[in-house]
């Protein structure tokens, strides 16, 4: 669970490309939510792709991950994370490929 929130940490907040991964619904997303949660769509550019919501919400899960490694967590909250992850994820496609190894590693448990 460290590793995999350490990978996390990095992939969120230092990891930049240029490759940019991008669903329709994102477009209509990013024109009508404020600033803070525009990310990158279809640029070339050399930068971080995930918006400064998805920077700073991302602290949560980093955070429940280093506790769930040393204290155990209820099944039903565990799915329960996983699944508002995955739902609020989906306003970023970038954001749910970086969480295929989070997500993959939970479903496996």
């Amino acid at each position: 669970m460290i590793l995999i929130a350490i990978y996390i940490l990095y992939m969120f907040q230092f990891f930049k490309t240029k490759i940019c991964f991008n669903h329709p619904l994102e477009f209509y997303l990013t024109d009508n939510l404020s600033g803070y949660f525009n990310h990158p769509i279809n640029s070339s550019e050399y930068e971080s792709k995930i918006c400064d919501f998805g920077k700073n919400i991302i602290w949560i899960l980093i955070i429940y991950l280093i506790y769930k490694s040393y204290y155990p967590v209820n099944k039903v909250v565990n799915k329960t994370v996983l699944l508002i992850t995955f739902i609020l994820s989906l306003l970023n496609l970038n954001a749910v490929i970086y969480l295929i190894p989070y997500f993959l590693y939970e479903i496996n448990i």
